[in-house]
């Protein structure tokens, strides 16, 4: 099971345990990054559950991509496996499409899957800014000067400020991080083609939060469980329960008192 899934492309087995049943972990996982991700979590959990984590479409596959049909490859890829799903756990801005997933999984088995989520994080021009531009501009920074990093914050804000529509808002930041990354890729010695395959991983990654953007409000968070950092003052929806740990939001995932948390959770 465990190979056939990774040839697909489309979930990675974090963990294969005792149990048949799955818990579905939803986020945007990139190698080498700073931030907590599930691996983190799954390393800190003790259960025996079966883990999986959603894997984005290649990038350039999402180009033209609805958000239906990120969702649909997903589903479709549970549901050929065979294997009830116990619950689905979604991360920060990708805590929208762990809703619908776990929706998407209710209409065909008996017992709805439970739903936790993870700093739950409303996805708007701002919250991208925050959590998607400003993160990556960071790995820019030994390439740019105080004063460049220091303006481009300032051009995202004003970018985030003239556009709440989310499709013209990602024109505007992804011309941004382009010539940001024409700048700092020469300075480097970075080869050309290399430079484009970090523009084309950028505009892939606005791309699925955009998508996930789409679903907002298009679940029920009634029966769910918030699991919040320090950072997240407010969730903006309403919970069956909501604990709040006393950790930043680029730990939260990487904290054992989390980790103990979650194990309860799933049961």
């Amino acid at each position: 099971m465990e190979g056939k899934m990774e040839k697909t492309g489309i979930w990675d087995v974090l963990k294969e345990g005792g149990r048949e049943d799955l818990v579905l972990t939803v986020d945007y996982a990139v190698n080498g990054r700073q931030e907590a991700g599930f691996r983190d979590l799954v390393a800190r959990l003790d259960t025996d559950h079966t883990v999986w984590e959603t894997l984005a479409p290649p990038v350039g596959d999402e180009a033209g991509l609805s958000p239906e049909q990120y969702l649909d490859r997903w589903l479709d890829a549970v549901r050929a496996s065979g294997r009830d799903v116990s619950a689905v756990v979604g991360y920060c801005a990708s805590s929208n499409f762990a809703g619908v997933i776990a929706e998407g999984v209710a209409r065909w088995q008996e017992e709805p899957p439970k739903l936790i989520l993870l700093d739950p994080t409303q996805v708007t021009s701002w919250t991208i800014l925050h959590f998607g531009f400003f993160k990556v501009l960071e790995s820019l920074r030994s390439m740019l000067s105080e004063e460049e990093i220091m303006s481009a914050q300032r051009e995202g804000w004003e970018i985030a400020q003239a556009n709440e529509n989310l499709e013209d808002f990602r024109t505007g930041i992804v011309a941004l991080y382009r010539r940001l990354g024409e700048t700092a890729f020469e300075r480097s010695g970075m080869r050309g083609d290399i430079g484009e395959e970090l523009v084309a991983w950028f505009t892939a990654y606005m791309s699925y939060l955009i998508a996930s953007g789409a679903f907002t409000g298009r679940y029920s968070t009634g029966e769910a469980v918030a699991v919040c950092s320090s950072v997240l003052e407010e969730t903006h929806m309403e919970f069956k329960q909501e604990l709040r740990f006393d950790v930043d939001h680029t730990e939260l995932l990487r904290t054992d008192e989390v980790a103990v948390a979650v194990a309860e959770l799933l049961g």
